[in-house]
């Protein structure tokens, strides 16, 4: 009898936002966020972190209410994972099992690793355009964690390269820019997730590696559009975050006599509520803008491509 095949296991990893606008279920995840990230970057007592979840819970799920908005997160997580499956397939004659974990709500990664066979190789691929305490360094946690109990061993997988992802991105752009646009009279806006430029706490933020990021999306693309810039979707106030936030950077492109813009949220390879809602609330502040919206990545077959050969390349 022939040896059965050693099945390899990935498991794409977000944050898992919640889908809806219920106050129990961002509740639940704001606590988590709280616990797993807030901490991270900030002494923040105990005591304080229930009001502060509690208090964030609120206003998410007040301001998805009034939008009426839902996640897509999650479907469009589950249709990545069939992609990577199917370009696995294409690229590997090994066995490979994709699943899909998340950060803050079930079923979570740890929970997922769990379940699987002790034997058998896991490899977390984290799905986020850097690397940083928030992202990658949450994975390898988690494996540390459970690591030391099971004798195939946990790979986290590394960002894709900058200019890897770039020229995924531009051509996704370009690709998804409607035909017959005048490039001289329209504006590119690329927007990231924002940052505290001084953190409490030591950690990396990604900022360095997402500023790589939009301006080589901004090199490739720079004939193609009349204008190229780049904003940053901040969380606080003042000075201390990154710059310039996306309002500034939306202003800047009106007053620079545009009115046509189309609007990529290249810091994100899945579309979620930071991506879209909140970008799209930046966007009504200016009102004279005609916005194109571009999706994130999500289910690229480029992408998929180039995370199964960093998968095969991984194990």
């Amino acid at each position: 009898m022939l040896p059965q095949p050693m099945v390899k296991h990935v498991v794409l990893v977000t944050y898992g936002e919640p889908t809806g606008p219920g106050i129990r279920e961002h509740l639940t995840y704001s606590w988590r966020l709280m616990q797993g990230v807030a901490r991270s970057t900030a002494d923040i007592a105990p005591p304080v972190l229930p009001l502060i979840a509690l208090r964030r819970a609120h206003e998410r799920s007040s301001l998805w209410r009034k939008h009426r908005y839902q996640s897509p997160l999650e479907p469009v997580t589950l249709a990545q994972a069939a992609q990577i499956r199917n370009a696995l397939a294409r690229q590997s004659s090994d066995t490979w099992r994709i699943h899909v974990g998340y950060e803050f709500r079930e079923p979570q990664l740890l929970t997922v690793i769990k379940h699987l066979p002790r034997r058998e190789q896991v490899i977390i691929v984290p799905m986020y355009a850097a690397a940083s305490g928030f992202t990658h360094d949450l994975s390898k946690q988690s494996a540390r964690y459970i690591d030391f109990r099971r004798p195939a061993p946990i790979i986290v997988a590394p960002p894709l390269a900058v200019e890897r992802l770039a020229s995924i991105s531009a051509d996704h752009v370009l690709q998804s820019t409607p035909p017959g646009a005048d490039k001289n009279k329209t504006a590119l806006v690329l927007a990231a997730r924002g940052s505290l430029l001084k953190p409490a706490k030591d950690v990396e933020t990604g900022r360095a590696m997402l500023e790589r990021l939009g301006q080589a999306i901004a090199r490739r693309l720079s004939s193609s559009f009349g204008m190229v810039a780049t904003g940053w979707l901040n969380y606080g106030r003042g000075d201390k975050w990154t710059a310039p936030p996306i309002r500034a950077t939306l202003r800047k492109v009106r007053e620079a006599g545009f009115r046509d813009v189309v609007y990529f949220p290249y810091g994100f390879l899945a579309d979620s509520s930071e991506s879209q809602l909140f970008g799209r609330l930046a966007v009504a502040s200016q009102p004279e803008l005609k916005v194109v919206y571009v999706p994130c990545l999500n289910g690229s077959f480029e992408l998929a491509e180039v995370l199964a050969a960093e998968i095969i390349a991984a194990h």
